[in-house]
């Protein structure tokens, strides 16, 4: 008993052990934790404290400012914050875990990349966003959202309690994901008509734009809070697997 108490021990200071990270190897980890805070933090300040002249500044006068340069504080400025969540990820899982989280990771970076990119041009070339887009786009949160209740309902009868909770719970963010991206829809296009400016100083409903942004705001937030209680909720021990544990250690 005594040599497979022993046996077990050692086996979890093992998995411990591979587990960690060298010291050399957590410098890069650190330095994309750093890296990603400062780029989350930094769009939102340089927004509050140029809020004044951002507001008597178009987005195409100040792409053209300091020879051009404008431009790439106007890149920054709405791709610096989800490119640094996505480095502050990325730096988290190599600092606290071995196995590297690049198969979700570079991915998500490289679409980021993309879009911005084609956000830059499009704003360069004065490009209109066509109704047709914004159509396939709350087409396609439909049927993503479909297929999550439908992996949902299938998988959830075969799962173990503590599992069934953490897929209700990812469910719930899911949902709160879909109603934050139909408000978004009802903020841009009928009836808050926020791409079209004129439409909105004409039917005077800029109190209608102010609550649809806080209604998309709440609901994106409120998804965030199921996420995070599901992640709890996967990492709290099953009892009854901890009963089994114990009827098997005293077995033997």
């Amino acid at each position: 008993m005594n040599n497979i108490s022993s046996l077990q021990t050692r086996t979890e200071q093992d998995r411990k052990f591979g587990n960690a990270s060298p010291a050399h190897s957590r410098v890069p980890g650190v330095l994309m934790v750093v890296g990603g805070l400062v780029l989350i933090l930094g769009a939102p300040t340089l927004i509050w404290v140029f809020r004044g002249e951002l507001a008597e500044t178009s987005p195409r006068v100040l792409s053209s400012l300091w020879y051009g340069m404008g431009g790439l504080v106007l890149l920054y400025l709405t791709a610096g914050l989800p490119l640094g969540a996505i480095l502050l990820a990325a730096g988290g899982a190599r600092l606290y875990s071995a196995e590297r989280a690049g198969r979700v990771l570079l991915p998500l970076l490289g679409i980021q990349l993309v879009f911005f990119m084609f956000h830059a041009v499009r704003l360069k070339l004065d490009w209109n966003v066509p109704f047709l887009l914004s159509a396939l786009m709350g087409s396609l949160f439909v049927i993503l959202f479909l297929a999550l209740v439908w992996v949902w309902a299938r998988h959830r009868p075969s799962l173990e309690p503590q599992r069934q909770r953490v897929a209700d719970l990812q469910l719930g963010g899911g949902l709160c994901f879909f109603s934050a991206a139909w408000q978004a829809c009802g903020l841009a296009g009928a009836p808050g008509f926020a791409m079209y400016p004129e439409i909105v100083q004409k039917l005077g409903n800029q109190s209608f734009v102010v609550g649809q942004a806080f209604a998309v705001q709440f609901f994106i937030a409120l998804g965030f809070v199921f996420l995070l209680l599901a992640m709890r909720a996967g990492q709290a021990r099953n009892p009854e697997s901890d009963e089994q544990v114990d009827k098997h250690d005293k077995a033997t």
